[in-house]
């Protein structure tokens, strides 16, 4: 009985001993498999084209090459990844990383350039990458690419601060979640000056829903760009881009907010400002069936004038898709602040085609768009807007002898605001655009109104000037 008990109990030694041999290259062949629905998925939803050019899988571990491209760029991407098989990453263990949470594999990819077929093409450093793919499918990725400091075209310099990025994502890549984040850019070029962006960072948050459309969050910050040289420096601080989608029934409901802190021109500040676009009752089975025709287009080999003929129709179909839903975009908030008052503005417009055949007539497009628009600048911001104009007519009589330079140098500012203000109205009319405002009490108001095919602005019919 004890000699049956040992040999038993070596018996159940040895299975276990071959099934946790065994382990490491089943997790191998599903790793496999999950890198090929990896770079699937990539493919679709990506616009750019993922292959995978070879697979060679051991036992504890397996390496493999994935080339990315896109379609109508001369630039190539080269992976090349090492792949830990799961449960346990033994491959790992016996280099020092003893992390034991057991997994499906672990991936460390180098992800290097080639843009061989572009020139003055700047060489980047490989970009770095771990991917952990967990027991249930479900996975994370953190990448880095290191900062760079090289000269450039012309004897321009580029100094960049690197970037990383997050992301997470479940088994069926329907549900993503990524966080990228760029410290600085500083890129100088001899002839325009230089150009600097600090603390860009990205984030999106998108689970699919009905008809695969990808509804949740997505926001781009930047805490300052500048740009130019030193006589015309222009700067924007803290630009905001951020949308949100949400499904309502089978349509899409979508805000897009635009922010901006602070916009400087030379010597001259403005901001904050802000602009609010919501639309409505978008068909999410229309949009994703056009989605899915550019990106096969994308892909193709079309010349891009054919190909931008075909969008261009497609366009047109789904206009007249989106119109049997009666789809609107409003402007619920428009605001630029400036030292001499806020502009503003609000409207809302409406393609309801329910009633009529766009797809046979695109002519209807005309009789089923229907909106409003207001618009309202202070007279100050005008007058400051036209004097430059009106300098350079003085600087002009100048230089024709209708003024004498005694002339020019007795017009101060007070002399110059006089100026400003008696032809200020004679200006407004020469404008094309601020010939169209009216001026309630200091303010100058544009109202436009789009019905039945005609458009109104502030009551009277508009034409094209001659």
């Amino acid at each position: 009985m004890k000699k049956f008990t040992l040999v038993l109990g070596f018996t159940l030694i040895a299975l276990v001993a071959l099934a946790a041999a065994g382990l490491p290259y089943w997790f191998g062949m599903e790793a496999e498999k999950t890198y090929a629905a990896m770079l699937e998925q990539l493919s679709g939803s990506s616009g750019l084209q993922f292959t995978g050019k070879k697979y060679q899988r051991g036992w504890l571990s397996s390496t493999a090459e994935t080339v990315i491209r896109h379609p109508q760029l001369p630039i190539e991407l080269t992976a090349q990844h090492r792949i830990s098989h799961g449960p346990l990453p033994l491959d790992r263990l016996l280099q020092g990383d003893w992390n034991l949470t057991p997994v499906q594999a672990r991936i460390v990819s180098r992800i290097s350039l080639n843009a061989a077929g572009m020139q003055n093409a700047p060489s980047l450093p490989p970009l770095s990458a771990e991917t952990t793919f967990r027991l249930n499918g479900d996975g994370a990725m953190h990448a880095e690419m290191p900062p760079l400091k090289t000269g450039g075209a012309k004897g321009g310099t580029i100094d960049w601060r690197g970037m990383s990025a997050d992301m997470t994502f479940d088994r069926a890549w329907r549900k993503i979640r990524l966080d990228a984040l760029m410290p600085s850019l500083t890129v100088t070029a001899p002839d325009q000056g230089e150009m600097s962006l600090s603390k860009l960072s990205l984030h999106s948050d998108t689970q699919e829903g009905f008809a695969g459309y990808s509804f949740g969050d997505a926001s781009l910050n930047v805490a300052q760009l500048e740009f130019g040289n030193t006589a015309g420096r222009v700067s924007l601080k803290g630009f905001a881009l951020s949308s949100t989608a949400r499904p309502a029934g089978d349509n899409v409901s979508l805000v897009i907010r635009y922010t901006l802190d602070e916009a400087q021109v030379a010597e001259e500040r403005f901001g904050p400002g802000q602009l609010v676009i919501e639309a409505r009752n978008l068909d999410a089975a229309a949009l994703m069936k056009f989605k899915n025709v550019v990106d096969a287009l994308t892909r193709g080999n079309l010349p891009p004038a054919q190909a931008g003929m075909i969008v261009a129709g497609k366009a047109m179909e789904l206009i007249a898709e989106l119109s049997k839903k009666a789809p609107e975009v409003e402007i619920t908030r428009l605001s630029f602040k400036t030292r001499e008052g806020e502009i503003s503005g609000k409207g809302k417009f409406v393609l309801d085609g329910r009633k009529h055949d766009i797809a046979r007539n695109p002519m209807q497009m005309l009789m089923a768009f229907a909106g409003d628009f207001e618009l309202a600048i202070p007279a100050a911001v005008l007058k400051r807007l036209l004097t430059p104009q009106i300098r350079q007519d003085i600087a002009a009589y100048r230089q024709s002898g209708a003024l004498t330079a005694d002339d020019v140098a007795h017009l101060g500012p007070e002399a110059m605001a006089e100026i400003v203000d008696r032809v200020f109205p004679q200006y407004l009319a020469r404008n094309d655009f601020t010939r169209l405002l009216v001026e309630e009490n200091g303010v100058y108001k544009l109202k436009l109104i789009i019905r039945q095919g005609q458009l109104l602005i502030n009551g009277k019919p508009w034409h094209v000037p001659a």
